[in-house]
């Protein structure tokens, strides 16, 4: 005699829900773009809600272009942002960075896109890195061969199973006919990927770095932490070497918003660069972004803030010091042409005529037979 039966409607609830455990991790992937159209605005938009993007920033200098407010519309999309100068030579320091925080899951980076031009007289070379590899190495490097014409990129990446909660890509440009007229037009630029469901380890809310009576006071703040380990707090002077300050002992697990704080009482005179490594119980990490402290000794006579200084200008403290006094110089001693201007109160700018390269300087202040140096470093 056959029986029947009826599966209880709790238990069909409980086999759906385990199903979807066993569904593959790319049937759990989710698309998402990150875009900055660069329409009369420098703000960054993303289509889940995983990413936050930060405002385009430009790196080495201001944007002396002020036509329409620095953006153009002739063959964009909307419109396009409008930079100028460019130096002659390729500099790492010098670029417009694209930087968006990862809030609570992993991803996936497929591809990066984006519109260039330049003027009549603008950089022909073009580079693309990103922070992997802290922005050591070229995704592409290319060449805008005609003028006011927009050459589309579009990059294919493998970057696979992302934990870094900050992910960023700079664009540079260098070799333009004119240092002081060429421009560089940015449009569309788009990242694409996929959202893992896989929690980071940390997510930060922000880390935050400030001069507080001859300290430098750093705090910062998690919303979820998973297999957390510590926090190694790191500081550098240039940006390519980091020493280990201390370390602060994470949560390990939690679900709600954590606090956190570390004092360096040794700060040193000069721009400091602040950072976490967030390591994890396996011992794999990630950084935070980045947080700079410019500290200035009142007592010091030649001091340049920042330093490493930007391959436009050279911005000097002004501890009484004669411009007419100063020489500056290649590390080889070949004297390098430019003017001085006085920009914000207290400090004096030394403009090349040219933008520098990569490389280290001499600045020397020599008045009433006592000769001062500081070595400069662009970066």
């Amino acid at each position: 005699m056959k029986r029947l039966f009826q599966i209880p409607t709790n238990c069909i609830v409980l086999m759906f829900l385990f199903s979807l455990l066993l569904v593959s991790p790319a049937a759990a992937q989710e698309d998402f773009q990150i875009k900055w159209s660069m329409d009369e605005h420098l703000a960054g938009t993303s289509s889940h809600a995983n990413f936050s993007p930060e405002d385009a920033k430009l790196a080495g200098g201001a944007n002396t272009n002020a036509l329409n407010g620095g953006y153009g519309y002739t063959n964009a999309v909307v419109a396009a942002h409008v930079v100028k100068p460019w130096p002659v030579a390729f500099s790492s320091g010098r670029y417009i960075e694209f930087m968006f925080a990862a809030n609570t899951f992993k991803y996936n980076i497929n591809s990066i896109s984006f519109r260039l031009k330049r003027s009549d007289t603008g950089p022909k070379q073009i580079k693309l890195r990103s922070s992997i590899d802290g922005f050591t190495s070229d995704l592409i490097s290319s060449t805008l061969v005609n003028e006011n014409v927009f050459y589309p990129f579009s990059v294919p990446t493998s970057f696979n199973n992302l934990s870094d909660n900050t992910f960023a890509i700079r664009i540079y440009g260098n070799n333009p006919f004119n240092t002081t007229l060429g421009v560089l037009w940015f449009d569309e630029i788009v990242i694409n990927g996929q959202v893992l469901q896989i929690i980071l380890p940390v997510d930060l809310t922000y880390f935050k770095a400030e001069h507080i009576e001859n300290k430098v006071n750093l705090t910062w703040e998690t919303a979820l932490e998973k297999n957390s380990h510590e926090f190694v707090v790191e500081r550098s002077s240039d940006m390519a070497r980091f020493e280990e300050l201390g370390r602060v002992t994470a949560s390990g697990e939690t679900m709600g918003r954590k606090q956190y704080s570390f004092t360096d009482d040794m700060p040193v005179s000069g721009v400091s660069y602040y950072r976490l490594r967030m390591v994890d119980l396996d011992q794999s990490f990630s950084f935070s972004p980045t947080r700079d402290v410019v500290i200035r000794d009142p007592s010091a006579g030649l001091q340049v803030l920042p330093n490493p200084a930007s391959p436009n200008y050279i911005s000097i403290k002004d501890n009484g010091i004669d411009p007419h006094h100063l020489l500056f110089t290649d590390y080889a001693g070949r004297p390098i042409k430019g003017f001085y201007e006085y920009s914000v109160p207290g400090f004096i700018n030394l403009v090349p005529q040219q933008p520098l390269s990569s490389g280290l300087y001499l600045l020397i202040h020599n008045k009433n037979g006592r000769k001062e140096h500081v070595k400069v470093l662009v970066p």
